[in-house]
């Protein structure tokens, strides 16, 4: 028996006083380790998706890992410097919403240090599933996927959480495939991928299923054999129709290195990811990157038309994009 809990620090996160081995993450490790010997006992093929809902606001790590990384250590993020000039009026917003509007990296550090503890200790809690398909003499012909479905700000624009903005910290998650029997360890895909949309596709090459013809993404495992693919995109989409604090439309399209943020009801957005990287001084006005504004804008216009994306259906916000008639 354990006393009540009693969080105090809301979504900031504090460590959490529960014992590791009770903590969300290695209790339900432990759940799915039980599952997969079970399964392997059956004989019979089983697939487990595993879902931790870490790293994520409020970060309370547990047991060791809550005094793993010193505030003091914690470098500020790139986008930390921003200011909102020439941003959407929704970005300063949010630091209201929040109520971090004067919060210095000395009120972030404690937060982004519980995050990089919360992160280890999620790291832990799949490492004990991979061990146990080594137990089980199982890795060989297992496919293991990691990946996210968003990240966090965690203080970089200032901001926390992922809501109203499609920042690279928001955007740009992990996908690692793991499968030693067809996976050379260290391989490294370069190519944009379109992640949770390629996944199904993936999944179900792997184990010879027909792919339907419906599916917007595409199998990676052209790819990881190292075949060369001439018409793999060379640019990602991402959308985002707002959340808890209202309605608000974003479509974004991301290259190597340029990004453009369509805000249907606000000033769009061009980072050029090489040369700012935190994403920091929007040019969507500047002169010399009209052309580049027009091809990209026609691009992610086609892209989302033949996804069928109906926000491109309605004919004023389709010119708003395609002929540029922002303010």
């Amino acid at each position: 028996h354990y006393p009540e809990v009693c969080y105090t620090h809301g979504f900031f996160g504090e460590p959490d006083p529960i014992p590791l081995e009770h903590s969300r993450t290695h209790w339900l490790a432990g759940q799915a380790q039980a599952f997969m010997r079970e399964m392997d006992g059956s004989g019979q093929p089983w697939h487990l998706r595993f879902d931790l809902s870490e790293p994520h606001l409020p970060c309370r790590p547990a047991g060791r890992f809550a005094e793993m990384y010193k505030p003091e250590d914690m470098q500020p993020w790139d986008g930390f410097a921003e200011t909102f000039v020439n941003k959407p009026y929704i970005q300063r917003q949010q630091l209201l919403n929040w109520r971090v509007e004067d919060y210095t990296w000395e009120d972030w550090a404690p937060i982004v240090a519980r995050y990089f503890g919360v992160i280890s200790q999620m790291d832990e809690a799949i490492g004990l599933l991979l061990q146990e398909l080594d137990r089980l003499d199982a890795a060989g012909n297992t496919l293991v996927v990691f990946t996210s479905d968003h990240g966090d700000l965690c203080g970089s624009h200032r901001m926390m959480d992922k809501h109203y903005v499609l920042y690279d910290d928001i955007v740009r998650v992990p996908l690692i495939l793991r499968w030693p029997e067809r996976l050379r360890p260290g391989t490294r895909i370069a190519e944009f991928v379109y992640n949770h949309l390629d996944v199904p596709p993936t999944i179900l090459e792997a184990i010879h299923k027909d792919i339907p013809e419906f599916f917007h993404g595409r199998s990676l495992w052209p790819l990881l054999r190292g075949e060369p693919v001439r018409d793999w995109p060379s640019e990602v989409i991402a959308t985002y129709n707002g959340q808890q604090f209202g309605l608000y439309t974003q479509r974004m399209i991301r290259g190597d290195r340029w990004k453009l943020v369509w805000n249907t009801t606000d000033i769009d957005e061009l980072y050029d990811l090489h040369e700012d990287p935190g994403e920091l001084n929007n040019l969507i006005n500047d002169s010399t990157w009209q052309p580049l504004v027009r091809q990209y804008r026609e691009k992610l216009y086609y892209q989302l038309k033949q996804s069928g994306d109906r926000l491109v259906g309605n004919i004023w916000v389709k010119d708003q994009l395609l002929l540029n008639l922002k303010i």
